[in-house]
């Protein structure tokens, strides 16, 4: 499973970013300024909102912001109906989120850091949580050796989310029960109040251990155990994750009493409280397939479901994708509480290797009502507005509706998931190939909508873009063609039949034999592909029009070529505005020594006018760039945004938490005079936090009708995107 780099290891683990050499903060020997310090007038004003997460992180809770995690694949309800949830990886440390009522009631303790992370499977029973994690070598008493990992359960009060210990107990607080080592995930966890069963998949046994002492009782070997349930007359039920068959034991002696295979992929289940098996279908029919007849010498029998049959993908063909209720999408956890409320998280990364985001948890009433819903639906994503239609945002694979009239974080509404893994399985936004999609831009070309992605590596993953057909495929963006930078050799496909399949005869390669290395791709408004090389100056790969499936036709073979600018050694990044032929580049002035910096936008941006005739240079600037900062986290711009005369300037790090008139998230630069304008730091409103920047296109920027500017940044920290409102006095 692809897993992101945690923020406070960044620095560590990509040795490319060379950030702590020291050098003088505001001039180097070159005589290339580094930091453009003025005095910012107060012509711009901001209030600050989000997209994607219930909260922002708003509230209060000890140490820890308020927000709804963004995954949950593994689920456990106690009878008062508190949800415990488990997901191998939250940027916040909230792998094991607490929930009740629609509301964040906290996490369990140390999930996060010093080498441990969560997992896929979750227990509760009147005294405890059992947890699966993983925790990583570190050097010290308390871990395993540097080279090995242990796959555990670990053992929490329920009355304070604390570690349990006992009696030969592991880990720091001697509270993590060890299943194996260096072998593989735990699949499934179920409790009682005596008894503790446990999946050791790789190791095809279910293991027992006395839910008190911990210690083993005995074991069963079972086929690749999956997640587990107990029914009220004291039978265990196990998913297969290999046979996808369900099979009923004997909790006394592991013996196979019974034996379920009609769910097609089962990815969840419970018990309710009519002694009920509920299973969550993650197949096709997306739904909750209930069985009756539990204790009977036989099989059970179906007894109905809940949801409707296809999720999201199901009713006429226009309504593909949208966000209704009993919609389900991706069935990750199952449970029921005293009063038969029915609790359902759907998470799309169970399928798309921690590409997608889209958490949902809902609760609802026996008879289908919605009681609350929970959201934490964005994970390394950047919203984008449609052209068309200013209340319209897409990220990459979700779409909003937003209303501007409402207050901070109330603006939006999810309206749809935009990825169909059963019609189009090989689309790059759910394939591992790609590591870390990152973010939508929406195009309108010729009038069809055209949405274009990339990636937190966009040097290697290059750019890919889908396409829109409702009367087909409602709102699910169709994977129609791709340009891969280094990680596949520059690589492109292009659909030619229509279905939205990657085919060996579609595809070829783009870059002519030349070096097309670099961190600039940009589709411009008429839907171009402009590519940005390190050294070898700028492509362009010219939009010809469409087929008749509606797929865009690239011009592989007549690509136009541009000289590297005079003002610049490297490019970094660049945007061509074609209804005004003007060119933004940003990159590294000939002189500046960049130290071996990572993916950065460099120190300097410079705009062209009548770029496709003879381009003059009619603004520059100076961006500022501090590889030291002083005692605090380097100052390091990585990605930016235009729209007319202003620059929007993001940067990695959080170092405007230490000094917040100095250093900034965000700071915005006038073409016209060369000057800084303003900063922007995320505001009360998301109790002034946020998480890195660290995609190369972390920002988008639109100007409304009414002369706001919306500028939209990734904000992975809290599962989310924030959504600056930005009123600029020209």
């Amino acid at each position: 499973m692809s897993i992101r780099i945690p923020e406070w290891q960044y620095a560590a683990i990509v040795p490319v970013i060379a950030v702590l050499v020291i050098i003088a903060h505001s001039v180097i020997s070159n005589n290339d300024t580094i930091t453009a310090e003025s005095n910012p007038s107060q012509r711009l004003t901001y209030t600050t909102s989000w997209i994607g997460n219930t909260y922002g992180p708003g509230g209060e809770l000890p140490g820890k912001g308020k927000h709804v995690q963004l995954s949950m694949l593994g689920m456990a309800v106690s009878p008062d109906g508190t949800v415990y949830a488990n997901a191998p990886w939250d940027e916040a440390g909230r792998e094991g989120g607490v929930y009740k009522n629609g509301d964040v009631l906290g996490q369990l303790d140390a999930t996060h850091g010093w080498g441990r992370s969560g997992g896929t499977a979750i227990a509760v029973n009147d005294n405890y949580i059992y947890i699966a994690m993983t925790q990583k070598g570190r050097y010290g008493v308390g871990y395993p050796n540097s080279d090995d990992k242990w796959y555990c359960v670990r053992r929490y009060n329920r009355s304070n989310y604390k570690g349990a210990k006992f009696k030969g107990g592991n880990g720091y607080d001697k509270s993590m029960l060890i299943i194996n080592t260096n072998q593989g995930l735990i699949r499934g966890i179920a409790a009682d109040n005596s008894r503790l069963y446990v999946s050791d998949t790789p190791n095809n046994k279910i293991k027992v251990y006395d839910a008190q002492t911990m210690k083993p009782v005995k074991e069963w070997s079972v086929n690749k155990p999956g997640k587990l349930a107990l029914d009220k007359t004291g039978s265990l039920w196990v998913i297969q994750n290999k046979t996808k068959n369900i099979l009923k034991l004997n909790t006394e002696t592991g013996k196979v009493q019974g034996k379920l295979d009609s769910v097609s992929i089962p990815t969840a289940i419970v018990v309710d409280n009519q002694n009920r098996l509920l299973v969550g279908d993650g197949g096709p029919d997306n739904q909750i397939k209930i069985f009756k007849n539990l204790d009977s010498s036989g099989n059970p029998t179906p007894d109905g479901t809940f949801g409707v049959k296809g999720g999201i993908y199901s009713g006429n063909p226009q309504e593909i994708g949208k966000i209704r209720p009993l919609h389900f999408n991706s069935i990750t956890g199952i449970g029921v509480d005293q009063d038969n409320n029915i609790y359902v998280a759907s998470d799309p990364s169970r399928i798309y290797a921690w590409q997608a985001g889209g958490l949902t948890l809902d609760s609802y009433k026996l008879d289908g009502t919605l009681n609350w819903k929970l959201q934490g639906l964005l994970f390394i994503d950047i919203p984008d507005i449609d052209p068309a239609d200013e209340t319209v945002v897409h990220t990459k694979n979700q779409q909003f509706k937003l209303d501007y009239s409402k207050s901070s974080g109330q603006e939006w509404t999810h309206v749809a998931h935009t990825v169909n893994p059963f019609k189009y399985p090989n689309d790059n936004r759910i394939k591992k190939t790609i590591k870390h999609n990152a973010g939508a831009m929406i195009r309108r070309v010729k009038g069809r909508k055209l949405m274009f992605t990339n990636s937190m590596y966009t040097e290697s993953a290059g750019i890919h873009v889908y396409r829109f057909n409702p009367a087909t495929d409602g709102e699910v963006a169709i994977p129609t063609a791709s340009f891969w930078g280094s990680q596949l050799d520059y690589r492109y496909w292009q659909d030619k039949n229509g279905n939205g399949q990657e085919e060996q005869a579609e595809q070829g390669e783009y870059n002519q034999g030349q070096n097309y290395r670099g961190w600039a791709f940009w589709p411009d408004d008429d839907g171009n592909i402009w590519i940005g090389t390190a050294t070898n100056g700028i492509k362009k790969i010219s939009f010809k029009g469409f087929d008749s499936y509606g797929s865009p036709i690239y011009d592989i073979n007549n690509q136009q070529s541009f000289e590297m600018p005079k003002e610049f050694q490297i490019i970094q990044r660049l945007e061509y505005h074609p209804k005004t032929d003007t060119m933004y580049i940003a990159g590294y002035s000939p002189t500046f020594n960049n130290r071996g910096d990572w993916g950065l936008i460099g120190n300097r941006a410079v705009k062209y006018i009548n770029w496709s005739k003879a381009p003059q240079k009619a603004g520059e600037i100076v961006i500022a760039y501090n590889q030291t900062s002083e005692g605090v986290r380097p100052d390091l711009p990585k990605s930016m945004a235009i729209s007319g005369d202003y620059l929007f300037v993001g940067y990695v790090d959080n170092s405007f938490e230490k000094d917040p008139n100095r250093y900034a998230k965000v700071r915005v630069y006038d073409f016209r005079t060369g000057q800084e304008i303003a900063k922007i730091n995320p505001g009360p409103e998301v109790k002034s936090t946020t998480g890195w920047l660290d995609v190369p296109m972390a920002l988008r920027v639109v100007r409304r009708k009414n002369g706001e500017y919306l500028l939209f940044a990734e904000e992975d920290f809290y599962a989310k995107a924030l959504m600056y409102r930005i009123k600029i006095d020209p």
